[in-house]
């Protein structure tokens, strides 16, 4: 990718850093996403058993992704305990091919409410640079990637999962079992900070 240039990338560093401290004083109310993946794995059924002709998310809850710097995460190397393992899987016969926004696939997650409801527990910010989407995710058939999870705690018990976008087509993962803070059902509506963004939070359409 030679006509990215240095200075951009650093750049980016360092407004990623600024923008992130400034968002992890945030404890009550949705939280803001971000899922980074690792490349693509070849499929071991040692870790999985893989199910047949489907993109998927299988999920091992009580795995917490302990070789993130293995794999070159950047963004969740401080306490990987807090993140449990996932794994986006292709055993279809064709390439599944997302966007990823500074490394991470564009999804929050959601939350069965008292009623049953699926609600937003987080929160999406887009980037206004381009150079954020330059690496998109190409999941080839027989492949997995690795993506941490946040693991939420807390006093309500409920079903969680994704919710996932890729390119106009929203996709839901299967649910897990989950506790959240119920003030997490609170939709952020103030101005949320991004790179070369300031505005609204998104919640990925309907």
């Amino acid at each position: 990718m030679a006509k990215y240039t240095l200075l951009p990338i650093a750049l980016f560093v360092i407004l990623s850093g600024f923008l992130e401290k400034e968002d992890d004083k945030k404890t009550t109310g949705n939280q803001k996403a971000f899922y980074e993946s690792s490349d693509p794995i070849d499929i071991d059924s040692n870790l999985f058993k893989p199910e047949q002709g489907k993109i998927y998310f299988h999920f091992n809850t009580d795995l917490a992704p302990t070789d993130l710097k293995k794999l070159d995460f950047i963004w969740l190397e401080n306490n990987p305990k807090e993140y449990f393992t996932a794994y986006l899987v292709n055993t279809t016969d064709s390439t599944f091919t997302a966007d990823r926004q500074d490394g991470s696939l564009i999804m929050i997650q959601e939350a069965q409410n008292e009623k049953g409801e699926w609600l937003p527990i987080e929160y999406w910010v887009y980037s206004g640079c381009g150079n954020s989407y330059f690496d998109p995710l190409e999941l080839e058939p027989g492949k997995y990637v690795l993506v941490p999870i946040k693991k939420y705690s807390g006093n309500f018990k409920t079903k969680i999962r994704l919710k996932f976008k890729k390119d106009d087509t929203l996709f839901y993962s299967d649910s897990f079992d989950g506790s959240i803070d119920k003030s997490q059902f609170e939709k952020e509506t103030g101005k949320v900070n991004g790179i070369l963004y300031h505005g609204d939070a998104n919640y990925l359409g309907k």
